[in-house]
């Protein structure tokens, strides 16, 4: 019995001096030590494929260990979501996602809580939104588009990829500060969306500003107006909305890493510091900004913060607009 005292003693001691040297769980040396899987909410070629696709080798060089690219879609990002947040917090399955994981709570029932499903990361990137019309519609500017819609029985429309989408707020946000009739015409994918603008079906759409940018250079739509607080190097000929004479018109589409909540925090601070490595590369920082991102590259503090403002302000558009869910 003395010797078994001894024994849970030493054991004691031990912990706690392996705790003062900040000794971790060998799962969290370790880690990773086989594949890591990157959950994207959304479908292939959209802006969140483009952005993860860019960073995956660098990623599988940073990790140690191969990055694989997993699309679970559907209901604006709330299938990819659900997903991540019930799976297993052990580093192994990441999820990058966009503005959706703020708006999803206000525009439909969902099993869990994104507040407290997941660990916000890291804020990647943003990027603008483009108002961009076919060219058939006949607007040279973004307050020409406001003045047709009002002239226009019944108004014009737009497409997104779907309810409760960005592309979807930007169109609302646009009614609610010019005081103009625009029809919400939603879409499961962005490339649907996409394709029925560019055919003539709808009149408008907000896409990102990377996934319409050959399409306005090609002359198959007309940038009216950016919705970022500045104007984009990569297309400076293209005015804000505040230029343009509308204001109130910022809204950007962002992404961001997130983990299961109950994931070990070493973990949490690899999979920071792996992202952080890659998006520092200056190589990496230049190509993603050619194709229209802005790197943020946040902390994770600084990442909850700005999370839990954008899912008030789009509660409060919600509100205002009377949005409604699928």
């Amino acid at each position: 019995m003395q010797r078994l005292r001894r024994i849970c003693t030493l054991t004691a001691l031990s912990a706690l001096g392996l705790a003062a040297t900040g000794w971790q769980p060998v799962q969290a040396q370790a880690y990773p030590v086989r594949p890591v899987t990157l959950v994207l909410p959304f479908s292939a070629g959209g802006t969140a494929d483009i952005l993860t696709r860019a960073m995956a080798p660098a990623l599988s060089t940073a990790f140690g260990q191969n990055v694989v690219i997993e699309n679970r879609v559907g209901a604006n990002g709330a299938i990819g979501e659900e997903f991540v947040a019930r799976s297993k917090p052990d580093g192994y399955t990441v999820m990058i996602t966009s503005t959706s994981i703020a708006t999803n709570p206000w525009m439909t029932t969902l099993s869990y809580d994104p507040r407290k499903a997941f660990i916000p990361v890291m804020l990647i990137t943003s990027v603008p939104l483009v108002l961009a019309v076919n060219p058939q519609v006949k607007a040279q500017t973004a307050r020409d588009f406001v003045e047709l819609a009002r002239r226009q029985s019944g108004g014009l429309n737009y497409s997104s990829w779907g309810n409760g989408s960005i592309g979807h707020f930007a169109g609302e946000n646009l009614q609610l500060t010019s005081q103009v009739k625009l029809n919400h015409v939603p879409y499961k994918s962005t490339a649907q969306a996409l394709n029925d603008t560019l055919a003539g079906q709808v009149d408008a759409m907000f896409p990102t500003l990377p996934l319409a940018l050959q399409h306005i250079k090609a002359g198959k739509l007309r940038a009216l107006g950016l919705t970022s607080p500045n104007r984009s190097p990569l297309a400076p000929e293209i005015p804000t909305m505040a230029e343009a004479g509308l204001p109130g018109n910022e809204i950007e589409t962002w992404f961001g890493v997130f983990l299961p909540t109950g994931t070990d925090p070493a973990i949490v601070q690899r999979v920071y510091r792996t992202f952080q490595s890659v998006l520092q590369q200056p190589e990496m920082k230049t190509r993603l900004e050619g194709q229209g991102f802005r790197v943020i590259a946040s902390s994770s503090d600084e990442f909850a913060k700005f999370l839990a403002s954008q899912t008030e302000w789009y509660g409060r558009v919600v509100k205002q607009a009377n949005i409604k869910g699928d």
